[in-house]
């Protein structure tokens, strides 16, 4: 089982393990996923073929706290100019509960409406556990009108990123895309200004947004940012 006593702050990083906005970590709710059309550059309801019409929404945790500490980003994270964002504490009791009801509520909600639901992992903050991601492989097993994406800093070949790999992308792969940040090691990788592949087409506006693109969870080959 991986913990979070492994992910110990090297040298190297300047930040502490845990988010600049203290303030901004909020307890678990019903309300932790947060519909897309709140986010520009996610989208409301993908248009495009694969996953279409199904309804976006984003999960946000506490960035550095949940995160691997060699991530190559460690101290350029997302999360230190988002200053209003709310990550929720993955640390409390309650917090895969409230989860996993909300995600049951929404799935039912929106199959009433013909909809499927897709869930962004994370805005901030990464994959902590091996609990955790067998909370999703389980999620996606219960619900089959569930997809997820989304990008981690663990390794594909070893330890979680291993993990991910076998339990999400490798046994839902027609739902789950769970692309690995800055590992050289597979094509199925998403880059900051290097790695070859294509560069997001919602950051040089050549599409809106994830839901009118959908190349992250359409394709194997790598997707390159920009740095933000």
């Amino acid at each position: 089982m991986t913990s979070l006593a492994e992910n110990l702050i090297p040298a190297k990083n300047l930040h502490p393990p845990r988010t600049r906005y203290k303030k901004g970590v909020k307890p678990p709710s019903l309300r932790m996923l947060k519909r897309g059309k709140q986010n520009a550059k996610l989208g409301d309801i993908v248009t495009v073929k694969k996953w279409k019409d199904h309804v976006m929404y984003s999960l946000t945790l506490e960035e550095r706290k949940t995160c691997p500490s060699d991530c190559d980003q460690w101290d350029n994270c997302y999360g230190n100019n988002m200053p209003f964002a709310h990550r929720f504490d993955h640390t409390d009791p309650m917090f895969l509960e409230q989860l996993g009801t909300q995600l049951v509520r929404l799935v039912h909600k929106h199959r009433k409406k013909k909809q499927g639901v897709v869930v962004r992992l994370h805005v901030l903050g990464d994959f902590f556990s091996d609990q955790y991601v067998e909370f999703w492989h389980i999620m996606l097993d219960l619900l089959p009108d569930l997809k997820v994406f989304g990008y981690t800093h663990h390794k594909s070949g070893w330890g979680l990123g291993k993990y991910i790999n076998a339990s999400l992308n490798n046994s839902y792969p027609d739902r789950a895309a769970i692309r690995f940040s800055d590992d050289m090691d597979t094509p199925f990788r998403a880059t900051v200004n290097t790695g070859g592949g294509i560069v997001c087409p919602e950051q040089t506006g050549a599409t809106a947004s994830c839901t009118t693109c959908g190349y992250c969870w359409s394709s194997s080959d790598p997707v390159v940012f920009l740095e933000h």
